[in-house]
């Protein structure tokens, strides 16, 4: 192979294993042996075509649109695209512009195929690189959860675009790096005076959401607004989690039905929103309407409709919705029976929830046992709590969360001496309960506090006025409801 040909299609970076040389009538016919891709793409078959008729890699005109068809085609392609990448190693065809556009294009294969070894293979033997080379290689690393590594790639980068910055703040926010995925958006628009595009403004409304901090998401929305993106695909959606999130269903709301031409993602976020937020009765209607618009659901749309029933105490609404669900085809999960579970125990039915729960093909789980025991909790069944506790205890030995709603059941029951035997065993298993957090927003800022919080700046101010409110409480008949816990 000439010194001059592209570095990364010697053997020594090609990432394939060494063949047996062959004659070029023989490459002609083993290399390009296809299988169903080949003969069923227009540009894999029009490659094939040019290259049994003897041009040369370089001149052939379906070269990129054949690696594209084999991107796009995985993992069906996978062979095709391997049997490509052996070709140009063997062709010895010095680089040009078509040369980088394939390069680019085997990078982008095998980092969709999750061999991200072989992508840096080629990537790194590429005698030129341009900003979507760099960029394919930066989604395949954070696509792959390696932050640091892509952070690594994207310092690294000689050129960035938006494309670039768009790639890091999505994989920040996928990750829960959402502060992180802020600074980076002021920097890049502020400091570098990039204009974000519509999929910017869905990682950043995404961070906003997850940080609860509704003043700059409205600040954010006017920017949609003013910029006139469209909200009728992922952006939509970003908003109207952004405030269902936040709590503000109004603007989530008119942020919905301000959308054009809604799906149902955009429809599936809105009736979440109001389930959540203890509007069974408004989530249900937007769901009747949804179906009347010729909208179909699907199966996370199930789920904030089973769990606005649950919200709602609505038991014989719930299993109907069930029923219709299974009736269009639509598969049911652990998460939409345990919406079921959620629903019966909420209403009282205790027996029931846990017959259900006892009959499904694999174990509920966390989640599911600690919604029965919260449940057996608030009606204060002792006998159901503890074996819903034994199965918690089961599924998650060192959760806390067990031995805190027992223990909170048998002090609503009085039953001292079990609480006592419970405590002891969470010291025994050295078994923590991780603190409940709350938080509030404040001029742009956002204050959480844990139980008896004292690392806040202004925690003796806000004690003072937590005492100030006790005795206005008290001064207006209220009296305070207390629980005294024994010592253990």
């Amino acid at each position: 192979m000439s010194s001059s040909g592209c570095s990364l299609l010697s053997p020594a970076t090609s990432g394939l294993p060494p063949k047996s040389p062959f004659s070029k009538r023989a490459s002609n016919g083993a290399a390009l042996r296809c299988r169903a891709a080949f003969s069923g793409d227009a540009a894999l078959r029009a490659f094939r075509r040019h290259h049994l008729d003897g041009r040369a890699l370089h001149a052939n005109p379906a070269l990129v649109p054949a690696l594209a068809a084999c991107a796009r085609l995985l993992p069906s392609a996978a062979a095709e695209a391997e049997q490509i990448h052996a070709l140009l190693v063997k062709s010895g065809d010095p680089p040009s512009v078509s040369g980088v556009y394939a390069s680019t294009s085997l990078v982008r294969v095998y980092v969709r195929l999750g061999r991200l070894g072989d992508a840096r293979k080629v990537f790194d033997g590429m005698p030129v690189k341009t900003v979507v080379s760099w960029n394919v290689l930066l989604d395949g690393i954070v696509r792959a959860s390696d932050l640091d590594a892509a952070w690594e790639v994207f310092v690294e980068m000689p050129e960035r675009n938006v494309v670039s910055w768009n790639t890091v703040i999505a994989g920040f926010v996928r990750h829960g790096w959402v502060q992180e995925a802020v600074d980076l958006f002021a920097e890049m628009t502020v400091v570098y005076g990039l204009a974000p595009d519509e999929a910017t403004m869905v990682g950043f409304v995404s961070a906003v959401r997850d940080m609860g901090v509704l003043g700059i998401g409205r600040c954010a929305h006017g920017y949609v607004i003013r910029r006139e993106f469209s909200l009728d695909g992922a952006l939509g959606v970003a908003l109207i989690n952004m405030y269902t999130r936040c709590g503000s269903m109004g603007d989530a709301f008119r942020c919905f039905s301000s959308v054009a031409s809604k799906n149902v993602e955009q429809w599936t976020s809105v009736i979440g929103g109001f389930a959540a937020h203890g509007h069974p009765g408004m989530a249900l209607r937007l769901f009747t309407e949804m179906r009347q618009l010729g909208i179909e659901p699907n199966g996370v749309t199930f789920l904030a409709v089973l769990n606005a029933c649950s919200h709602g105490g609505l038991v014989n609404e719930g299993f109907k919705y069930f029923n219709l669900m299974r009736s269009m085809g639509i598969k049911s999960t652990m998460q939409h029976y345990g919406c079921l579970i959620d629903l019966l125990g909420r209403a009282g039915f205790l027996e029931e929830a846990f017959e259900l729960a006892s009959s499904l093909p694999e174990d509920p789980g966390l989640v599911i046992w600690s919604s029965l025991l919260a449940a057996c909790q608030s009606h204060g069944n002792v006998e159901m709590a503890e074996v819903a506790a034994r199965k918690l205890a089961h599924a998650e030995p060192r959760h806390g969360s067990s031995y805190v709603l027992l223990s909170n059941t048998y002090a609503r029951a009085g039953q001292w001496e079990d609480l006592k035997r419970t405590r002891r065993k969470m010291e025994e298993y050295g078994v923590m309960k991780q603190p409940g957090l709350s938080w509030i927003e404040l001029d742009g800022r956002v204050h959480s506090f844990v139980s008896a919080d004292k690392l806040h700046t202004e925690s003796e101010d806000i004690y003072q006025m937590l005492e100030d409110l006790k005795v206005n409480l008290v001064s207006a008949g209220s009296e305070p409801e207390t629980l005294a816990l024994p010592e253990i």
